[in-house]
């Protein structure tokens, strides 16, 4: 499997759709959840870049996983929902 075409979050332009994965303890333990879940649904992954961003929330420090490369929030909902079907976690947002 190649490796993840990693996007910088501070290279998003406002407004760019993502969907978010989860929220991880460590950036490693995020990409390591990229990978698991690139392997097991490729074709749709296919495409999409890694974002690792670290954020803070309620005084606690974590990373969130999200992908990139979706056209339109139509384009992330319909990812979404495909994950979903098979029960994995998949949220739509928008890089504000």
């Amino acid at each position: 499997m190649a490796p993840p075409r990693v996007v910088d979050p501070a290279t998003l332009k406002v407004g760019t759709r993502l969907v978010q994965f989860g929220a991880y303890d460590s950036a490693e333990a995020a990409e390591a959840d990229w990978t698991r879940i690139a392997s097991q649904f490729g074709e749709l992954m296919a495409g999409k870049g890694m974002v690792v961003q670290s954020a803070t929330s309620g005084g606690r420090s974590f990373w969130r996983l999200r992908a990139e490369g979706f056209e339109d929030d139509a384009d992330a909902r319909r990812f979404c929902a495909a994950l979903q079907a098979e029960n994995a976690t998949c949220i739509p947002v928008v890089w504000r």
